[in-house]
């Protein structure tokens, strides 16, 4: 993959060009690299380990490069330390050709590093059909923190204070040996569209977190396959990975989600675990005024757990209450131990 590294980056004093392929340029302040002007670029833009990519409110657009089409992150880390703050990402009429692992379309991307995620500005991660809806590619995550063995222990991660929107699959998400602190943040879905189950936060594949006064909305999902959730937390054997444990879900607003709050660890056969799992979640408002989804099963809380808390949460809207559609909108489907 080609990737646009600013080597020896503290060795510069002046605005540099990082590529032909971009046109940002940066001023090394620090242990930060400063970007300089709105720009464009055709590659994942690298932050070197121990640098805080500060983009002072500019904005990188992401563009297909000459007779190809964009692999990877926008904006991804080298080291085991990096930030990304004060940024504006958008991706710019992409191809619609999926891709998965390394090549996967992110908005950020922090894979086996500690940091600081806070202040940016997400206004697509996307790419483009033919006839302008939203890709089926399951890719484009807005903000992905993963640590899959990259970095020794859990990764620490704070994504604080973002604005996200226009997001092909999932506004957050966390996954693997991470430990996260997901807080602030607005997180808004396409609503309802039949083309991808997109997901607003989701903590996976046994990591944890605090996600707290959050607003996330409109992720809906009209087909029959599946339905789309607020706030997800999906670990276990039935993912493949180890159950997430203590995650705490507080203090959230959750509008217009198929599934407001959605604990999804299972056994390999979609039962709850035996172990406590010890996730939290309490004082959220969640609401739904309309049924959406086209499998028809809505819910403002699911919940695959065990030893887990569920209380003083508010909810709201014929989405979920039990007389619009008995059986198929639900205030809380407790599978729990």
């Amino acid at each position: 993959m080609k990737r646009l590294m600013l080597l020896a980056l503290l060795a510069f004093s002046a605005a540099v060009m990082a590529n032909a392929a971009t046109t940002c340029m940066y001023l090394s302040v620090g242990t930060s690299m400063v970007l300089q002007n709105d720009c464009t670029t055709d590659a994942p833009i690298v932050v070197p380990n121990g640098i805080t990519h500060n983009g002072v409110g500019h904005k990188i657009s992401a563009i297909d490069p000459p007779g190809d089409h964009f692999r990877g992150a926008i904006i991804q880390n080298s080291g085991a330390s990096a930030s990304v703050i004060n940024t504006v990402i958008e991706t710019v009429n992409l191809a619609d050709y999926c891709e998965s692992g390394a090549n996967s379309l992110a908005g950020i991307l922090f894979d086996g590093a500690s940091g600081e995620i806070t202040g940016n500005t997400i206004l697509s991660v996307r790419k483009t059909s033919t006839d302008g809806h939203l890709s089926s590619c399951q890719e484009g995550n807005a903000i992905e923190v993963m640590n899959f063995g990259a970095l020794s222990g859990r990764a620490k991660v704070n994504i604080d204070g973002n604005q996200i929107r226009n997001y092909q699959k999932t506004g957050i998400v966390l996954n693997g040996e991470v430990d996260g602190t997901v807080t602030g943040n607005t997180v808004i879905g396409a609503g309802p569209q039949n083309y991808i189950g997109q997901n607003g936060i989701q903590i996976g594949s046994g990591a944890s977190a605090r996600v707290s006064r959050n607003t996330v909305s409109d992720n809906s999902y009209t087909g029959s396959s599946t339905a789309s959730g607020g706030i997800i937390v999906a670990s276990g054997p039935l993912h493949r990975s180890e159950y997430s444990f203590g995650v705490q879900i507080a203090d959230n607003t959750l509008v217009g989600n198929d599934v407001g709050v959605w604990l999804m660890q299972m056994n390999d056969r979609r039962e709850s675990p035996v172990v406590q799992t010890h996730v939290q979640v309490t004082n959220n408002t969640i609401s739904n005024d309309a049924v959406n989804n086209g499998r028809t099963y809505q819910a403002a809380i699911t919940a695959h757990g065990n030893g887990d808390v569920i209380s003083g949460n508010r909810i709201l809207g014929r989405g979920y209450d039990p007389a619009t559609l008995p059986g198929k909108t639900l205030s809380i489907d407790d599978y729990r131990y």
